[in-house]
């Protein structure tokens, strides 16, 4: 599944290739995402103005008039391509946007998992789905000072308390096993046991991770490839995450692999006692 740096690395391009365009016609496949998408989706769209794209934990937003917005999710397969030329599809197309200047934006989701929908609120804060998100990681609002009450109050393994959208939002198995690595925290820890340096250490190393991994333009395994279908190259730059029986690049030893939650957890077991 994409995480918050491949949908950041989508939305700096869609930013550059869409914004200021006007949308003229909307095609879709008919078949369902996470939620049907409807003819009143379409609707929204047509004949809307892009006036900016911003990003809320995995979610993009495209803000397209005052009070309209057009909110994407890419579940766990969902892609997104600019053609700036005519395009009319693609095996696993469900939605092809396009503009007065003949660009296309197209949405391909082999799995369908996805989200596509369009809410006319006064901010996007209140889009339900955004609306439920944690702190953003890249946000002033992250801090230690803010964090480690929160971990106080939690017995739950660090882990899973990391990868809770509705603590914090846009991390998800890749950067909180780096993150884990960098800070030197075992990811099985119960979050009340972290001490005051070491959850500073753990704000530090997500903010690194994230910054990295953004600065690479995302981490590409199998299906993250960006709008003109260019893959990330943060892959290269991974400590831990499916290195399993690899040295550790600190002391040598294997990286070891755990199942928490029905997730692979990857650590090293000497440098995160």
């Amino acid at each position: 599944m994409p995480e918050m740096p491949e949908v950041e690395t989508l939305a700096r391009k869609l930013r550059k290739a869409v914004t200021g365009k006007k949308i003229e016609r909307i095609s879709l496949s008919g078949l369902p995402l996470r939620k049907p998408v409807s003819s009143a989706f379409a609707a929204g769209l047509r004949g809307r103005t892009v006036h900016r794209v911003l990003r809320r934990g995995k979610y993009l937003i495209i803000e397209l008039e005052p009070r309209i917005f057009w909110l994407i999710h890419l579940g766990m397969s969902g892609r997104l391509f600019y053609h700036p030329g005519a395009f009319s599809g693609a095996k696993h197309t469900h939605a092809v946007i396009r503009f007065s200047d003949e660009s296309v934006l197209e949405y391909r989701d082999p799995r369908r998992f996805g989200l596509m929908a369009v809410y006319e609120v006064d901010r996007p804060g209140q889009i339900p789905e955004i609306r439920s998100l944690g702190k953003d990681p890249l946000r002033s609002g992250f801090h230690a000072g803010w964090l480690e009450p929160m971990l106080q109050k939690s017995r739950c393994e660090l882990k899973s308390f990391l990868l809770d959208q509705q603590k914090i939002a846009g991390l998800g198995n890749i950067y909180v096993c780096e993150a884990l690595y960098m800070a030197g925290i075992h990811p099985a820890r119960r979050c009340f046991t972290l001490r005051p340096e070491e959850v500073l250490r753990l704000v530090e190393a997500i903010r690194k991770v994230l910054r990295r991994a953004i600065r690479y333009r995302g981490t590409s395994f199998s299906d993250f490839i960006d709008l003109e279908g260019n893959p990330g190259k943060n892959q290269n730059y991974l400590n831990v995450f499916q290195r399993e029986g690899k040295p550790c690049v600190r002391c040598g030893k294997d990286v070891q692999r755990i199942r928490q939650g029905n997730r692979s957890t990857f650590f090293c077991s000497y440098c995160q006692k």
